[in-house]
């Protein structure tokens, strides 16, 4: 396994357990780090397309109610 894939799981893996303690600040932090260590292009596949079907509809709300700045 590739380091980039070990950064881009480890990526996933933190902005999940973000997400699931509610805690905003984590998220957008670890979102950030990815961003500037994974790009934006990476960052973005994996809260959209891997992480998006993980959820369940309340960390889905949760997800988009950060999104546009209100706390669930």
């Amino acid at each position: 396994m590739t380091i980039d894939t070990q950064m881009t799981l480890a990526l996933l893996q933190q902005l999940l357990r973000a997400l699931r303690a509610n805690d905003a600040d984590g998220y957008k932090y670890w979102l950030a780090l990815g961003i500037e260590e994974l790009g934006r292009d990476v960052s973005a596949e994996v809260e959209s397309d891997w992480m998006v079907p993980l959820l369940v509809e309340e960390e889905l709300d949760r997800l988009i109610g950060w999104q546009l700045g209100v706390s669930l």
